[in-house]
């Protein structure tokens, strides 16, 4: 009998997992189509298919849904790791040389820049409108430039920062040049591709933060990342 309750419990679990996700897929869509302001709970609903109680049950707020959004967005999955636990960080913070911890860097951070793209309009009426939003992407800013000063410690821990280049520095250019708004303004703003973006973002953050006596070639470190240069 607690074999058969335990297996019922795991199935409402799993529906009710299968609604939330339902849920954001949909609200993904409509945010980025139809913006922050005319997206509203009973749309994302009808949508998804299920009762308007049943997304506010869930999240409570439009507020809480497009955070939740934006978090399964830039993890690329329905159950989001902080970044700083994700395997590809891991992997950057354990490489042993600094060019290819930069390159694993830009080849994964980059990505979260593309999936999170597309709600950008949404996010910044909203952050504009709404307080709690407005909270959520300064926190989110606050988050990100605390992982790549990590990111830098590592890179002073490989003694690989540029002479006289601070940490604090360091992590100041990296903040600013590897950014969302760095990516639009390129990508979107100006036409270039994601590899070209992602190729000149690894070399400007080569050239601002390495010292320039590391050995190394672009071939070495970016081998197998989708902006990979054989020469």
């Amino acid at each position: 009998m607690e074999d058969v309750k335990t297996a019922a419990g795991q199935t409402r679990r799993a529906r009710a997992r299968a609604t939330q996700n339902r849920i954001i897929d949909h609200a993904y869509r409509l945010f980025c189509e139809n913006g922050y302001p005319s997206t509203t709970m009973e749309a994302i609903a009808a949508e998804a298919g299920v009762a308007t109680q049943t997304v506010y049950y869930f999240f409570r707020t439009k507020a809480l849904l497009l955070q939740q959004v934006v978090e399964v967005a830039a993890a690329g999955e329905a159950q989001p790791l902080p970044v700083m636990d994700r395997p590809w960080m891991r992997q950057v913070l354990t490489e042993k040389t600094a060019r290819r911890a930069l390159a694993l860097l830009v080849e994964h951070g980059v990505d979260i820049y593309i999936r999170v793209a597309p709600l950008r309009a949404a996010l910044e009426v909203a952050a504009a409108s709404d307080p709690d939003i407005n909270t959520y992407w300064r926190a989110v800013a606050e988050r990100r430039k605390g992982g790549m000063r990590t990111f830098v410690e590592r890179l002073a821990e490989l003694n690989a920062l540029q002479p006289g280049l601070t940490v604090q520095r360091a992590t100041d250019v990296t903040f600013v040049v590897n950014s969302h708004e760095a990516f639009l303004g390129l990508t979107r703003d100006s036409g270039w591709s994601v590899t070209d973006f992602k190729r000149w973002l690894y070399h400007a953050l080569t050239q601002q933060l390495l010292d320039p006596t590391l050995l190394g070639s672009p071939a070495a470190a970016t081998a197998g990342l989708s902006f990979y240069e054989n020469t």
